[in-house]
């Protein structure tokens, strides 16, 4: 056996997006530090199927083009994504399903990377950097030393060699080493499956409706492959998402309990799977060539830990995994490789606190089983366009307003910033379940709903969303205060948006109720449901904060929907005018 002598000041074991993207990190930020990166594969890295992860969202984007400093490479080399794209309900011709995206690119940039050519790209930057990158390295054992230097031990050319360092990342992957070894690891609740493979060729969704039909063509300015385009049904989700130049990612998501894993756990059961449920796509793929087919059972999970004060730590999904419906993977790497950098410092500052990394880890978890909840309770209405959009609506104004904010100007890493902005959204914290739960109960009494539409832009038919977008997703500032009253100006809209989907709600499933919440009413978010005999006991008319005008968001949202009220159909907009 080989010991090396050296002591790094940390170790990597595994090279791919996380632990790459931390090394450089480090770098950019003026962090010197002998850094050795352990990694199993070899370059040349193969393009268009190399790993699942292609598709970026906002605070991701941001991550790799401001922190990482790869705008320009992200310019050249990869497509800009055109925003997330949801078709509705298999049922009828493909045109007639109502779509909720974009028309044209979105102010805050997102990107659909190919993982081949960025890791590669990453890993000449991190060679570049003076770090020392070692591939075909097998790592065999990590051994923690909370008083000394951890040793890895690894098998490289045969042989059998151990290195030391102050620090150790397992950014292995799914294995996750560290959080085995330790008996770490959760299941996150319920069961969600996924197989996925590439395909030569571009595999689009406009290709799916006939070019005669102007209509549906002409209101998507852009290219709709260049979203990350997903196909809802009952219990699942089927993902087209293009990789550059022209070729496709395909995937299927469900819920175990809708629809068992082996009824499509191979390609060619896919490929049935997709014939029965989403047989345009089926057709769509016939005549292109597979590049690789892989699957996932039970593929969320989360972990007691993820940072330890004995100098170790996991990123990427060598830690936690949530859902890849909202594309937040790239997300938890930026928010995990923050703290890390920052605990990097405080140790060699001599600062670092059990207090801080307990901190970092309740933040962190915190984040990744919010958004699991969020995403998995979605999924049994996942075919009722009307609940949906309004759930995806709800979503976007809490992430875009109240997270993601958090990372662009790293008051995250700030445990006093952090209670502050605790503080400012705590005023919605009861109100993110008790919609949640609307939506359950909501879509547990109607397939359909008595609302329709075909066609939402979130960004151009939701001036309100729109404007928290642009207006909380601004490059890093030292200036809190101003960051703080986008929030807390935006909290105040979040519940305003509460108040009004509940009105939704109740028009469609308790129309007999309707007339005690006149739009000009007030009422408590925190009691919000849809069984009557509870309003009253639960404070539902006890609002806990001053009446505001709800006429201006009932109707930007109501307009977006259309009702059928005595065999004509109007706006859910005019006909609670009409109410009134």
């Amino acid at each position: 056996m080989d010991t090396e002598k050296p002591v790094y000041d940390l170790i990597i074991c595994g090279g791919g997006l996380a632990g790459l993207s931390l090394a450089r990190q480090l770098d950019l930020n003026g962090f010197k530090a002998s850094i050795l990166v352990l990694e199993l594969l070899v370059r040349p890295l193969p393009e268009a199927g190399f790993k699942i992860g292609e598709s970026t969202i906002e605070t991701g984007a941001y991550y790799f083009y401001n922190t990482l400093q790869l705008r320009d490479y992200l310019e050249e080399q990869h497509l800009e994504k055109l925003g997330l794209r949801y078709f509705y309900s298999s049922k009828g011709d493909f045109s007639s399903r109502p779509e909720y995206g974009v028309a044209k690119f979105l102010p805050a940039k997102s990107y659909q990377l190919d993982r081949g050519k960025l890791e590669h790209h990453l890993r000449a930057l991190v060679e570049q950097s003076g770090a020392e990158l070692r591939e075909n390295v097998q790592v065999k054992d990590i051994d923690i030393n909370a008083d000394g230097p951890h040793v890895v031990t690894y098998v490289e050319n045969g042989e059998t060699r151990t290195a030391r360092a102050r620090w150790i990342v397992d950014a292995m992957g799914r294995p996750r080493y560290l959080q085995r070894k330790f008996g770490l690891g959760l299941k996150s609740p319920g069961q969600f499956n996924s197989t996925w493979w590439r395909v030569r060729g571009k595999v689009s969704v406009a290709d799916f409706v006939d070019k005669s039909n102007t209509r549906w063509h002409e209101r998507v300015h852009d290219d709709r492959w260049q979203s990350t385009n997903h196909m809802m049904g009952k219990g699942y989700w089927v993902w087209l998402i293009p990789l550059a130049p022209e070729n496709t990612s395909v995937g299927i998501v469900t819920d175990e309990s809708i629809h068992p894993f082996d009824s499509y756990n191979t390609y060619e059961k896919s490929i049935e799977w997709l014939r029965q449920h989403e047989p345009v796509v089926a057709d769509a793929l016939e005549g292109h060539e597979v590049i690789d087919f892989l699957k996932l059972r039970g593929y969320s999970y989360t972990s007691k830990q993820v940072f330890s004060a004995d100098r170790w730590a996991c990123v990427g999904v060598s830690g936690v995994f949530a859902d890849p419906y909202y594309s937040v993977g790239s997300n938890m790497i930026g928010f995990a490789n923050g703290y890390l950098q920052r605990m990097l410092e405080m140790d060699r500052a001599g600062t670092l606190t059990t207090e801080y990394v307990d901190f970092a880890n309740r933040y962190f978890l915190a984040l990744n089983d919010f958004l699991t909840d969020t995403i998995h309770r979605g999924y049994p209405n996942h075919h009722i366009g009307p609940i949906m959009a309004l759930k995806t609506i709800w979503d976007y104004f809490v992430g875009w307003t109240t997270t993601d904010p958090q990372f662009y100007h790293e008051t995250y890493l700030d445990p006093t910033l952090s209670k502050v902005m605790s503080g400012l959204i705590s005023r919605v914290t009861v109100a993110q379940a008790r919609v949640l739960e609307l939506f359950e109960v909501w879509g547990k009494r109607t397939d359909t709903t008595g609302y329709t539409f075909e066609f939402i832009d979130y960004i151009e038919d939701l001036p309100t969303l729109k404007h928290l977008h642009v207006r909380n997703l601004f490059p890093k500032t030292e200036n809190f205060r101003r960051m703080f009253e986008n929030v807390r100006g935006a909290v105040d809209r979040i519940e305003e948006l509460a108040q009004v989907i509940f009105r939704l709600a109740v028009a469609d499933v308790l129309p007999e109720k309707l007339h005690l919440f006149p739009q000009s009413g007030w009422i408590n978010i925190e009691a919000i449901s849809l069984t009557p005999d509870l309003w009253e006991a639960d404070g539902l008319f006890s609002p806990k904060t001053e009446p505001r005008d709800l006429g201006p968001l009932t109707n930007e949202i109501g307009r977006l929907f259309v009702v059928k009220m005595r065999g004509e159909e109007t706006t859910f907009s005019q006909s609670a005018a009409n109410a009134a």
